[in-house]
């Protein structure tokens, strides 16, 4: 059945060059690589294509190329990428990165996490009594706020990496100790957003039925840790015995990774959450060859159709005082708890202040990953999708502003900053 004259198939085709063309073109001959990363224009472009600025500058173009019935074909693909991705976001985090940083490390990784986490619940807290709009249908106070101090504690290990990559500081100390940093708050995350949906899952009143999906997730967590990853390294073994990623090999991962993201999903929580925690079972000496395989055609072909969908869920209303009041405020809260639970024990153990600057200007790096979970906490209906529009927007703008940021910082040098850059900075733990 044609809509508008155009057949599904054409109007699926129209809609995938547009989506997967567009931003890469936005950000590579656009300027765009010169603004920001490239995630961010992604998810620009996502939302420029949705209700707030298509659906209102041509709405009969939009209501053809978005229509209900032309969205269906897009959903399943935009469940593959977030899939995909959360499982190459578990790929690349490496337990081994925790080993032997010591104390001065775990104390700034810990408080980069729930420093803003905390800022966050308590600006979420104060927000489900001010504007109750802006909670979900299934949230209760306490449920709003534990989930809103997440968002504001996230950043995204993977955006973060490619931020370090652009800016040529992968190979820098501060660099990398921001991402180890990351690391550990994208392993904080996962074990808050599981206790957040077991909360939501249980309704928020029954303790029991709460802590029965909590236990459920942790005991499938360490089922795969020691049951799971070792019968994948003995399988990978034998089907790619010189690590490389043959056709039986990619099945192998994949069909693990399809697998662990329906027990999450059956247990009660998401299937993202399986899907991470498959990528972080994989064994590590297949990460590369894997990352290898898969990345470039989930980040660059398969998430562009996660971002409009998500981008069709934003609708940003310019005279509703309270959607950016929210964005504004979860914005000032995500900036200066990243800071101040970043740089200021950085600077506690020993780092310069510029690099103790540098680190907190790079910890509120969202991307990707704010977008997951916000959808995640949508979906579970923690936030309404007024909330969930205004968080967006103030995903886009923190992670817009991390290299500016960053760049500022390192060019400020307090007096004596010399002297002190030579003989301080070297205790961090790295």
């Amino acid at each position: 059945m044609a809509m508008g004259g155009v057949s599904p198939a054409l109007l699926f085709l129209i809609q995938a060059l547009l989506l997967i063309a567009g931003p890469f073109l936005l950000w590579r001959l656009g300027g765009g690589r010169h603004v920001a990363p490239m995630v961010v224009i992604q998810i620009l472009f996502g939302v420029a294509l949705g209700p707030s600025l298509l659906g209102r500058l041509v709405p009969e173009l939009w209501g053809v190329l978005f229509a209900p019935a032309a969205l269906a074909p897009l959903s399943g693909l935009a469940l593959m990428a977030v899939v995909f991705f959360a499982f190459l976001t578990g790929l690349h985090l490496d337990p081994a990165e925790f080993r032997g940083r010591g104390g001065a490390f775990a104390t700034v990784a810990l408080s980069s996490m729930l420093v803003p986490t905390l800022l966050g619940g308590a600006l979420g807290w104060w927000l489900a009594g001010a504007f109750p709009a802006m909670t979900g249908p299934n949230a209760t106070p306490g449920l709003f706020a534990a989930g809103f101090g997440i968002c504001v504690g996230v950043t995204a290990l993977p955006v973060l990496g490619a931020i370090l990559r652009e800016m040529d500081l992968l190979g820098d100390r501060v660099g990398r100790l921001a991402l180890g940093y990351a690391a550990v708050n994208d392993a904080l995350l996962w074990l808050l957003i599981t206790a957040v949906l077991a909360w939501s899952t249980a309704g928020g009143g029954d303790a029991w039925a709460v802590a029965k999906v909590g236990l459920l997730g942790f005991t499938y967590v360490g089922v795969t840790v020691l049951v799971v990853r070792p019968l994948l390294d003995r399988l990978l073994e034998r089907v790619a015995p010189d690590g490389r990623m043959g056709d039986t090999a990619v099945v192998v991962t994949c069909a693990a990774l399809l697998a662990s993201a329906a027990v999450t999903e059956l247990i009660g929580l998401h299937y993202i959450l399986g899907a991470f925690i498959a990528g972080s079972a994989m064994p590590r000496r297949y990460a590369a060859a894997i990352l290898d395989r898969l990345e470039h055609f989930s980040t660059l072909i398969l998430l562009p159709f996660f971002f409009t969908l998500t981008g069709l869920k934003v609708t940003l209303t310019l005279d509703d005082p309270a959607q950016w009041t929210v964005f504004a405020l979860a914005s000032l809260a995500t900036l200066a708890g990243k800071m101040a639970g970043t740089a200021l024990p950085a600077r506690l153990i020993g780092e310069t202040w510029p690099d103790a600057l540098r680190l907190g200007t790079l910890m509120p790096c969202k991307g990707l990953m704010e977008v997951i979970v916000l959808t995640v906490l949508l979906e579970a209906g923690v936030l309404s999708g007024p909330c969930f529009s205004a968080m967006v927007l103030m995903a886009v703008a923190v992670t817009a502003l991390t290299q500016p940021m960053t760049r500022l910082a390192g060019w400020w040098r307090p007096a004596g900053g010399t002297a002190a850059a030579a003989t301080g900075g070297r205790r961090g733990g790295m």
